[in-house]
């Protein structure tokens, strides 16, 4: 009697556990495509500020595409560890895929 009281106690610990995470994956999937759009976002107007020659605001901008790209790259990491494969570039494809079902709604 005891130890199948522990064994469906445990089974519900590790059925919550599992569903705890699956809602944390997702919300770090959408928080890695965010992270990708602001450094996209970022990166473009560091650029046109160097087309303009305002190498200041440029090289501070450019400061923050790093962290970005440092904070997509550790993002990627936690979503690898919880099993999902190569977070970073599925984000970046659906991030472009997006891009490209505005365009073509307009």
């Amino acid at each position: 009697m005891k130890k199948i009281a522990i064994l469906i106690i445990t089974g519900l610990f590790f059925c919550t556990g599992a569903m705890a995470q699956s809602k944390d994956v997702k919300n770090d999937k959408q928080a890695i495509k965010s992270s990708i759009r602001d450094k996209k976002e970022d990166k473009k107007e560091t650029r046109k500020d160097l087309a303009h020659l305002k190498i200041n605001s440029a090289m501070k901008e450019n400061k923050e595409v790093g962290r970005h790209r440092r904070s997509i790259h550790k993002q990627g990491e936690h979503l690898e560890k919880h099993g999902v494969k190569h977070p970073v570039a599925k984000a970046k494809h659906e991030v472009n895929e997006e891009k490209e079902m505005k365009k073509d709604s307009k």
